[in-house]
């Protein structure tokens, strides 16, 4: 797009591949006033640059994680109900094991027919059982599972509170949603009943 010159101005319009003139070729005033103006202009410029590096060194107050909190007990069975409904089995009603251990545990959610099922382990539960049960595992380790009744033949997968966490903020300022935590519940369910199948758990 061509330039127009503006008619009028005092001043003639330069156009883009026109040079200005040098401070040389200025009467000796102008280029000491030329210079002056050059001068000021750069320190205005290093001012401007300090003060952008120093916002850039400060980076701003670093901002704090939100608040964190688990999915509660009766939603993590429902969840975990649905998880077994999906892989094809029967989800069956909560009942009471003996560990191996001499500890007794309560199984949130059995498989109908079958001797293996899932612990949702509370922050009580766990502080309850003590040494009886493992640890928790991190969310890069294989679930924990133990052994219950007379022979050691049932299985159950302890699936601990602490790994399924979420915050409570609304809008764009999630870290972890519930929604988040749910689907790991629930991958973690499918993962055990795959594994039942597998090593053929009665």
């Amino acid at each position: 797009m061509s330039r127009k010159l503006h008619q009028g101005s005092g001043a003639p319009h330069l156009g883009p591949l026109q040079h200005r003139p040098s401070a040389r070729a200025l009467a000796p005033g102008q280029a000491r006033d030329a210079r002056r103006l050059l001068g000021g202009a750069r320190a205005a410029l290093g001012i401007a640059a300090a003060a952008l590096a120093l916002a850039g060194c400060s980076g701003g107050e670093a901002r704090a994680p939100n608040p964190m909190r688990a999915l509660d007990e009766r939603r993590a069975i429902e969840v975990i109900r649905r998880a077994m409904a999906h892989e094809g089995t029967q989800p069956a009603r909560g009942r009471e094991v003996e560990l191996t251990s001499g500890q007794k545990v309560r199984v949130d959610v059995g498989v109908q027919s079958r001797s293996y099922g899932v612990v949702y382990v509370t922050e009580e539960d766990a502080q309850a059982l003590g040494a009886a049960i493992p640890p928790p595992n991190g969310r890069d380790e294989k679930l924990r599972i133990v052994r219950g009744g007379p022979d050691g033949a049932i299985r159950l997968v302890l699936l601990y509170q602490q790994n399924y966490l979420y915050d409570d903020l609304v809008g764009e300022s999630h870290e972890r949603t519930t929604i988040t935590a749910e689907r790991e519940l629930t991958r973690d369910v499918q993962d055990f009943i795959t594994y039942a199948r597998t090593q053929k758990f009665q």
